[in-house]
């Protein structure tokens, strides 16, 4: 209790407060609420990435390891989270982000930037690190770069304008918490020549 009156307080001061889910995404009620409160970004870390559910669990009792399994995909997918989030302020998108690819469907979504763990930590475990984690930078860059290409986008931001078919359990959720898949589908369109 009183988390956003804590989050309000240190809105306050002139640090930029980012806010950021630890695995189970957020919900647009929490974005507005947090909005108001003065946070400077929100990060939706939706499911698909790091459970903190399993991982306190690996770290407790046989019986709370158990109660963690259950919970290991609970929440909102990081698909799902942008579009929920996408309130007015910079919005960050992390949670199962593995690839170039994923940074762009996010930010054609609605995100600003995107975030990754996993694939950084496996990269900088292996021999070489350093110099994996700078191939797996370039390689995400390039990955980016080419749906760019793709899709017609000279800057990252112009992600925002293509038209985006959302489907499948992404599409359900959405349609579900009231929000229009059309709109993503029919951005961008040219008008008919009569």
């Amino acid at each position: 209790t009183g988390v956003i009156n804590m989050i309000e307080e240190a809105c306050a001061s002139d640090i930029p407060i980012i806010v950021k889910e630890t695995g189970a995404g957020m919900r647009r009620e929490d974005a507005i609420r947090l909005k108001e409160a003065g946070v400077s970004a929100i990060d939706v870390a939706g499911v698909g990435g790091t459970s903190w559910a399993r991982v306190e669990g690996y770290r407790s009792t046989r019986m709370l390891q158990e109660i963690g399994e259950e919970f290991w995909k609970w929440g909102i997918p990081t698909a799902v989270g942008v579009v929920e989030c996408s309130v007015g302020v910079p919005l960050i998108a992390s949670g199962g982000v593995r690839s170039g690819l994923d940074c762009a469907r996010c930010i054609s979504l609605g995100a600003d930037v995107c975030a990754t763990a996993l694939p950084a930590l496996k990269a900088v475990m292996k021999k070489d690190g350093v110099e994996a984690v700078g191939n797996l930078i370039r390689r995400f860059v390039h990955q980016l770069k080419i749906a760019m290409f793709l899709t017609g986008s000279t800057h990252v931001q112009e992600l925002r304008n293509v038209p985006l078919v959302i489907d499948g359990f992404t599409r359900d959720y959405l349609l579900e918490r009231g929000f229009s898949t059309q709109l993503f589908a029919r951005r961008g369109r040219i008008k008919s020549i009569d």
